[in-house]
């Protein structure tokens, strides 16, 4: 086989791997993590939770923006485990997860906004 063929079909199955691993992605609940405690949106945009994954004793919440009215609601997880909360009426499309650490500023993810 010539250098050219095989140049040719590694950029043509790298053409490929990014088309579909993108097309593939949409659809999906969208993941923003703060260590490895995170926040999520569902792929419908109707729910958004918090995650906690630390076993360090500190809570964890998600803010999450709904579209219309432009407000931040909260949602968040004491127990350790992962809570969810319907954003309501309206879709919701920016999240950001936080650690609430006692005494100190909590440590947060930027926003994120799911597409």
């Amino acid at each position: 086989m010539r250098r050219g063929t095989l140049r040719a079909g590694a950029v043509l199955i790298g053409v490929t791997t990014a088309l579909l691993g993108s097309s593939a992605a949409y659809g999906d609940n969208f993941y923003v993590y703060q260590g490895d405690d995170f926040g999520f949106i569902t792929y419908n945009h109707r729910a958004a939770g918090a995650c906690d994954r630390e076993a360090d004793g500190f809570n964890v919440y998600a803010n999450f923006k709904r579209t219309v009215p432009n407000t931040v609601a909260r949602v968040e997880e004491r127990d350790g485990y992962c809570k969810t909360s319907t954003t309501g009426t309206y879709p919701v499309y920016r999240i950001q997860a936080c650690e609430n650490i006692p005494v100190f500023p909590d440590a947060c993810s930027a926003w994120k906004q799911h597409p």
